[in-house]
């Protein structure tokens, strides 16, 4: 037997232990060759999971027939969708089906998504809680002049929120998201764990991608709190080539400025440098992706910021960047973010220690969400950062632009090029 083949006999063994098993459709691992594997849907009535997963058309009829699957059973509660962008799904297509839906559905379309050992282009996947939901719905996120602290103001206010999990999913290419981080935090603080991540399309161009009730929303955040204990590793990896840069104007998400010189010029000279490449003989993003920016916010930590694109020497990137903070020039290697991300797997292991002192400590699922543009600097070697993560516990994710979790008790973040890793609780019914 092969060692893709016996992978598969494994994750299907698994399953089977876990629960019951009903084979559903055929499809290619792309780890595997042209081997065929059986999707599953997995039914365990004490699990918060029943994992859903379609062949890798991403089939618009499946979505639809999937939704109303899990809105007509009893033992859902909550929805959470993760799909591809090449699917290519269309706000008019999907809206009905996320309308009529009785139950909380967050989530969003992401440039690729996780199933265990395997990253999906195409496809997704759909899960059903048997824990409720209270969700909340934010639109027009890069409006300047909406006020996120009064719009969360009465958002959970019936709720006790401690030693819960607060799934947050955005729009990466919103102008937003740091309002919207800094909004959660002064409303809420860390009484739970936040774990989620920017949706969205590598082609950079903004569309609806955030699955709700009110359909398929774009510029949008949807939060989803849940009854489920959880701990949240982050790490990254990068190491700094520059000294500290001051970053003088800024328009948000676009630095104007560093140093008093226009943005592009400074990175360009430092990058070039370093790499023995040029921009001008190159697409600026695959040069790019491997030299983010990182924002000095403690001693130690560095919150990355991703440059995707420049036009008249202002740098965009995905997230915010404060006028007035120190950045300096990373880069990284493949050694150094497999590091990162075996980091943020251990430190989720001792978060989620400290959080269920009381409960069987191994029965957990992984939800890692990694920066796409990990995946496009490690390319076919990403294999082994899912190794890094994946320890045999069940684990889905998504590859993402952007992610957002807090790190342990200190602060909330939406970070770059950084892998998240989550433990969630399998809650059992009584």
């Amino acid at each position: 037997m092969s060692s893709c083949l016996w992978q598969e006999f494994f994750c299907l063994r698994q399953f089977l232990f876990n629960g019951e098993l009903c084979l559903k459709h055929v499809s290619t691992n792309p780890f595997c060759g042209n081997m065929k594997i059986y999707l599953v849907r997995l039914k365990d009535p004490r699990g918060i999971l029943m994992v859903k997963i379609i062949n890798q058309d991403g089939n618009l009829n499946e979505l639809k027939k999937t939704l109303a699957s899990l809105d007509a059973d009893e033992r859902v509660k909550s929805i959470v969708i993760l799909a591809c962008d090449k699917n290519g799904y269309k706000k008019e297509w999907v809206d009905d089906s996320l309308k009529v839906c009785r139950k909380p559905i967050i989530g969003g379309i992401f440039p690729q998504i996780v199933i265990d050992h395997s990253k999906l282009e195409k496809g997704f996947i759909a899960v059903g809680l048997n824990t409720p939901m209270v969700n909340e719905i934010i639109g027009n996120l890069s409006m300047k002049d909406i006020d996120l602290d009064e719009v969360l103001s009465d958002s959970f206010s019936k709720v006790d929120m401690n030693h819960k999990t607060m799934f947050v999913f955005v729009d990466g290419l919103s102008k937003g998201i740091a309002s919207l981080n800094e909004a959660m935090f002064n409303n809420w603080g860390i009484l739970c764990n936040y774990v989620g991540g920017g949706a969205g399309s590598l082609s950079f161009v903004q569309g609806p991608c955030i699955f709700t009730n009110e359909g398929l929303l774009e510029d949008a955040a949807v939060l989803g709190l849940v009854d489920i204990k959880s701990g949240v590793g982050v790490a990254h990896g990068w190491k700094p080539i520059s000294e500290p840069l001051r970053v003088t104007e800024v328009d948000r998400n676009k630095i104007i400025s560093i140093n008093w010189e226009p943005a592009f010029d400074v990175y360009q000279n430092i990058v070039e440098t370093s790499s023995g490449k040029s921009f001008k003989e190159m697409d600026f993003f695959e040069l790019a992706k491997g030299y983010p920016l990182g924002i000095s916010v403690l001693a130690d930590e560095v919150i990355v910021r991703d440059p995707i694109s420049e036009d008249n020497g202002t740098l965009t990137c995905v997230g915010e960047i404060p006028q007035g903070s120190n950045v300096r020039i990373l880069t990284g290697s493949e050694s150094s973010l497999l590091a990162g991300a075996e980091l943020a797997s251990e430190k989720a292991k001792i978060s989620y220690l400290e959080e269920n002192t009381t409960m069987d400590k191994k029965d957990f699922i992984t939800l890692f969400i990694d920066c796409i543009s990990r995946v496009l600097y490690l390319d076919d070697r990403f294999y082994k950062e899912l190794e890094c993560v994946n320890d045999g516990h069940e684990l889905i994710g998504i590859l993402s632009l952007g992610e957002i979790a807090n790190t342990g008790k200190a602060y909330l973040e939406f970070y770059n090029k950084t892998s998240v890793v989550a433990l969630l609780e399998k809650k059992y019914e009584d």
